[in-house]
């Protein structure tokens, strides 16, 4: 009865467990989306200061640069630039950039905790182009343990 006791508990436990990773890879996923989003922002209006021009794409500011290069610092999950086909083989959590698409992609941990389309391994954000500041928007609706990511 006390093994059986023991082997419940055993296996809550890492069910709950696997529930807070899932949570934290999701956390870390809308923190560095967030930090790129508010990096091509800043970017964009330190670009229009120094022009004094209302289109920063006038600036000679590229309308598909990598927003990875935006940031103060590289994130410690951040593997380069690659293509869809590449990412797959980089270790759960890597962050790339694909100058290719102007994407961001991110490969999971673990995919079972993201809905994806049928096929899809990865999350993509596509940067979307001037007029403006440069943005990322979710290329597909993907839904990670019951939440939308965008």
């Amino acid at each position: 009865m006390l093994l059986l006791l023991v082997l419940v508990l055993a296996t809550v436990f890492v069910r709950q467990v696997r529930q807070v990773q899932g949570q934290a890879e999701l956390a870390q996923i809308k923190s560095t989306l967030g930090a790129l989003r508010t990096a091509l922002v800043v970017a964009h209006l330190e670009a229009t200061v120094a022009t004094g021009r209302g289109n920063a794409q006038h600036a000679g500011m590229p309308a598909q640069r990598n927003p990875f290069l935006a940031l103060a610092s590289l994130p410690a999950n951040y593997a380069g630039v690659a293509t869809p086909e590449e990412m797959v083989a980089l270790p759960g959590g890597s962050w790339v950039f694909d100058p290719v698409c102007a994407c961001v992609g991110y490969h999971p941990m673990e995919s079972d905790r993201l809905e994806l389309p049928q096929g899809e391994q990865s999350l993509w954000f596509q940067i979307s182009p001037p007029p403006g500041p440069l943005q990322l928007r979710a290329q597909m609706p993907y839904v990670w343990m019951g939440q939308v990511v965008d």
